[in-house]
C-alpha cells in the first residue's frame, strides 16, 4: 500500500478518548478512516457488539502528526488540544523508547510498507509487503528495535530469531543513529553465530526497502 493513498483522508479529523497508554475511537467514521482505509488500530467489541477502535501510542502520534486525530487534555473539551509534543511527552511515560520506535515506524510507513504494531518477545512491528492486506495476508518481516545504551545479548537474539523462523518470517533488527536515521539489519541464525556484520544488511528486505 502506497503512502499516497493515506494522504487522501488527511483532512478528516476524529476525536479520541485517552485511556492510559491507548486512545479509543468509537466514531464509525473514525473506524472507517483509520482501520479500514489506513490499517491503523485494533478493532474491539463492546458487550452490545458495537465496535470501537484501540490505538496504541505510536499510532496516536502518527495520526496527530497528520492532523487527523484530536485529543484534549484530561479528555475535557474545555481544555486545550494536545499537540504532537504534548502527546509524545504524555505517552513516553509508558515507554521511554517511544520516540525512537516512532522514528522507525514512520520511516517504514513513508516507504509504503504496511506496518502493524505488537507481536511479543520485544518484537514491536510486523511489516507486510507493499500491496498486502493485513487481514488476509501474513507479515513478511518482524522488526526488533535495539537502541544505544540498551544492548542485546546474542542468546536473546538467537531466541528471537527462532521465533521468527518458527513463524516463517524474516527478523530485522532496527536501530536509530545519532542523526535520527533508522538503520536495518537482517538477522539469520548463521549470522548470529558470527556476531552479525554491522556493515551489510542482507535479504530481500534491503532490496525492497531501497526501491
Amino acid at each position: 500500500m502506497e503512502e499516497k493513498s493515506l494522504d487522501k483522508s488527511e483532512k478528516i479529523q476524529i476525536k479520541g478518548i485517552i485511556q492510559g497508554d491507548n486512545v479509543i475511537i468509537s466514531n464509525p467514521d473514525g473506524i472507517q478512516e483509520f482501520y479500514q482505509n489506513s490499517y491503523i488500530g485494533t478493532i474491539k467489541n463492546e458487550e452490545n457488539n458495537s465496535e470501537f477502535l484501540v490505538l496504541d501510542s505510536i499510532e496516536v502520534l502518527l495520526l496527530i502528526e497528520r492532523h487527523r486525530l484530536l485529543l484534549c487534555e484530561d479528555n475535557d473539551d474545555r481544555k486545550e488540544q494536545l499537540s504532537f509534543e504534548d502527546a509524545l511527552e504524555y505517552f513516553s511515560q509508558f515507554d521511554d523508547r517511544l520516540w525512537h520506535k516512532y522514528i522507525i515506524y514512520m520511516d517504514l510507513r513513508k516507504r509504503g510498507y504496511l506496518v502493524r504494531t505488537g507481536y511479543g518477545d520485544g518484537i514491536d512491528f510486523r511489516v507486510y509487503k507493499r500491496g498486502a492486506k493485513f487481514e488476509t495476508d501474513s507479515a513478511k518481516f518482524l522488526i526488533y528495535p535495539v537502541f544505544e545504551g540498551d544492548p542485546i545479548e546474542l542468546r536473546d537474539l538467537d531466541r528471537i530469531s527462532r521465533v521468527a523462523m518458527s513463524s516463517r518470517k524474516d527478523l530485522i533488527v532496527a536501530t536509530v543513529d545519532r542523526l535520527s536515521k533508522p538503520i536495518y539489519y537482517s538477522v539469520k541464525k548463521f549470522q548470529i553465530m558470527n556476531k552479525i556484520s554491522n556493515n551489510v544488511l542482507e535479504t530481500d528486505f534491503q532490496d525492497d526497502i531501497n526501491k
